[in-house]
């Protein structure tokens, strides 16, 4: 039987292009190009997502960049995924941004004006990323006037700390103690400070690491009983050669 006669006798008997669904996906799109990608990169593999697929992409760029982005990739999975049946449009989009201490910064409120009319999800920290890595360890409520101020408290946990450090082995049984902190902090201090700008410190990582396991069909106490309880004294790691 010739090919076009099997695909008249296939579409006859109902058998046309398989309707199977893809394997939910999310997309994050990061400021930096090193620290947040090997968080989250690390965390999936930690939390075993096989059931969703992650994109992660280190952007390198203030928050329009990243917003940008985040809507062309989400633009161009959307026409791949026309016509394959084994890649779907991504289910959600997330921007993990920086406000860097910056609250005079005209591109901030633009760029959060933008994806929000673009229905992409953020996850800001403020002054910076390592806020929330630092939340793993204690719960600190005083303003970090930038990295270079917030570095060293990171530095008493995590020795000689270095944003291409690989650090999840040491964070991650601690992932549920970073959620509790920031969440607090938000109820103690920022509950009524409607612009994430201004919320020096801050973070709300959290709400997308809890959607990850939320994903991953996870609860805290699940993830609690998998991971060994935390080490009482930090971590060393070997000083970066300058």
């Amino acid at each position: 039987m010739g090919r076009r006669s099997r695909v008249r006798l296939e579409s006859a008997l109902g058998r046309g292009k398989p309707s199977r669904r893809p394997r939910e996906c999310l997309l994050i799109v990061c400021e930096g190009r090193e620290t947040e990608p090997n968080y989250f990169n690390a965390l999936w593999r930690h939390i075993r997502l096989k059931t969703v697929e992650i994109k992660v992409v280190g952007q390198g760029a203030e928050i329009l960049g990243v917003v940008n982005a985040a809507i062309q990739l989400r633009n161009e999975r959307e026409s791949e995924a026309i016509d394959s049946v084994q890649t779907a449009p991504f289910d959600e989009v997330w921007c993990v941004v920086d406000t860097e201490c910056r609250n005079d910064n005209p591109s901030w409120d633009a760029g959060v004006d933008k994806a929000r009319s673009n229905h992409l999800k953020f996850a800001w920290s403020n002054p910076c990323f390592e806020f929330w890595l630092l939340l793993h360890f204690e719960l600190i409520g005083r303003s970090f006037d930038g990295y270079a101020v917030l570095r060293p408290f990171l530095s008493k946990h995590i020795h000689y700390y270095e944003k291409t450090m690989d650090c999840l082995e040491q964070l991650a049984p601690r992932v549920p103690m970073a959620i509790e902190n920031s969440r607090q902090i938000h109820r103690a201090q920022w509950q009524d400070t409607p612009r994430s700008i201004d919320c020096n410190p801050g973070t709300t990582v959290h709400e997308l690491v809890e959607r990850l396991m939320q994903v991953a069909g996870m609860t805290i106490e699940e993830y609690q009983a998998r991971f060994r309880a935390p080490e009482t004294k930090p971590k060393k790691h070997p000083r970066p050669r300058r």
